[in-house]
């Protein structure tokens, strides 16, 4: 489904008489255009003043014809490059000066389109201008809809569900990658995908907070960390718990309540400064101050502060704008989705993380993940 609109036509264009999107992920947000692998260039899209292309190749013109979309065929007769050329003319941007497009003024994703597909279509378009963009539809992203909310709900509500069902699997003996396999096969027998790769991390592999699982097997007296979540209809969760194997070390359970004090702090200022903004005056929430927040309970606990952000967005991407860091403010406004996640990491020996995904209303926040936050003891 295209959720192109007349706003968002003005926001995506700006000062472009058109836009070229490659960027898989805002493809399917802008057209509903899901190709079978994302890795590669399986469609491109342009946002003209009045009209939104797809352009596929004969692979996918079956689905492409189910959007709301001008669906154009290329391939390797008819290229991409041609194929825009065509299109452009035909929308009369610029008055055509023999073959040229002289004076359009076309927008690109830098930082997905490759040089080598921006040299094709310069040498096809050697009158048009090309002009770098960032972020125009990942802005739009980040304000969900309802039905965008209703995804990401059902797939945190499945990973609350995995969760509970791991509880039963994990016994001493048990490597971390079975434990992986038993997360992808639950999330799929059900019907949705994984977000990303599982992080299960055993021992002192939990002070790795992206740690890749491998066959480290469990033991009885050991510390666990979880993170991972499911895709529905394309929409992403996550979340991270920890569970101790046995009676926790003194260690981890001052290094689990510093960081649930953390997160508890963080997510009342969020709901706090959402009430707030029925009250008359200028209220923001801010993505660096909740991040410093966080921090600040870290450190008077005497712990080393979690080297990453305090959370991001999740949508269609499991990582998208906005950000919860002190590193680049972003103002954060109902009906953005975002992870409240600090952690602790003590290298070589064990890590500590909490993670919930959490919408943003006009009147406080909704915490979608359920799964208890008090340390999990099998």
């Amino acid at each position: 489904m295209s959720v192109i609109i007349e706003p968002m036509e003005k926001a995506l264009l700006n000062n472009f008489d058109a836009l070229l999107i490659t960027n898989p992920t805002n493809i399917r947000y802008l057209t509903g255009f899901v190709g079978a692998a994302p890795e590669e260039r399986e469609a491109y899209v342009l946002q003209t003043r009045n009209q939104l292309y797809l352009f596929t190749n004969a692979l996918y013109l079956e689905s492409a014809k189910k959007t709301k979309t001008t669906v154009v065929e290329i391939s390797r007769e008819e290229p991409f490059a041609k194929k825009l050329s065509q299109i452009l003319k035909r929308c009369h941007l610029a008055k055509p000066q023999g073959d040229t497009l002289k004076g359009i003024r076309l927008g690109f994703e830098e930082n997905d389109l490759t040089v080598a597909e921006y040299h094709k279509i310069m040498h096809v378009h050697k009158n048009v201008m090309l002009v770098p963009t960032q972020g125009r539809v990942e802005e739009l992203r980040m304000m969900k809809r309802e039905d965008e909310i209703k995804n990401i709900r059902a797939a945190a509500k499945l990973t609350d569900q995995c969760f509970k069902f791991l509880l039963n699997k994990m016994k001493p003996g048990v490597t971390e990658g079975a434990i992986a396999w038993e997360i992808e096969s639950f999330i799929r027998t059900r019907g949705a995908q994984l977000a990303f790769s599982p992080i299960v991390a055993f021992g002192k592999n939990t002070s790795q907070p992206h740690y890749q699982s491998s066959d480290v097997r469990l033991q009885s007296s050991d510390l666990i960390l979880l993170d991972f979540g499911a895709k529905v209809n394309g929409y992403c969760s996550d979340m991270t718990r920890v569970v101790s194997v046995g009676k926790p070390k003194d260690k981890w359970k001052r290094a689990y309540n510093a960081v649930f004090d953390a997160q508890h702090a963080a997510l009342e200022y969020l709901h706090l400064e959402g009430v707030k903004a029925h009250l008359p005056g200028d209220v923001r929430r801010s993505g660096a101050a909740v991040d410093r927040i966080a921090r600040e309970v870290i450190e008077k606990s005497g712990f080393p502060v979690y080297p990453h952000s305090l959370g991001h967005g999740v949508g269609l991407a499991i990582h998208e704008a906005p950000r919860l860091t002190i590193k680049k403010d972003q103002i954060l406004k109902p009906n953005m989705v975002v992870t409240v996640e600090p952690g602790i990491y003590v290298e070589g020996s064990y890590g500590i993380r909490i993670e919930d995904l959490v919408l943003l209303k006009k009147d406080g926040i909704e915490i979608l993940s359920t799964s208890k936050k008090e340390m999990t003891i099998l």
